[in-house]
């Protein structure tokens, strides 16, 4: 823990730009139909953990009174769908 009582936080707050899949369940013509894109998201947390595989974030934390960090509302990644990770600054 750091002076204070404090526990360290150690994980960096990222921005995540990964592309996702659309569907559409109208009925249109075969030329509307190839005219439709993927879109491009963009989700903010904390990096947790990162490799060639997958990437996780969470957005959120607390400290247990013993100092143990626990996290919620994570999001997990497949790398092939992440296209930019931006380190935030918070400063």
């Amino acid at each position: 823990m750091k002076r204070g009582g404090t526990p360290k936080f150690k994980y960096k707050r990222v921005k995540i730009i990964w592309q996702d899949i659309v569907s559409n369940s109208e009925w249109m013509t075969l030329d509307k139909a190839k005219q439709q894109v993927y879109s491009f998201c963009e989700d903010t947390g904390y990096l947790l953990y990162k490799d060639q595989k997958k990437l996780i974030i969470f957005a959120s934390h607390s400290f247990d009174d013993d100092g143990t960090l626990t996290v919620g509302n994570t999001t997990v990644y497949p790398r092939s769908v992440v296209k930019k990770i931006e380190v935030l600054n918070d400063k």
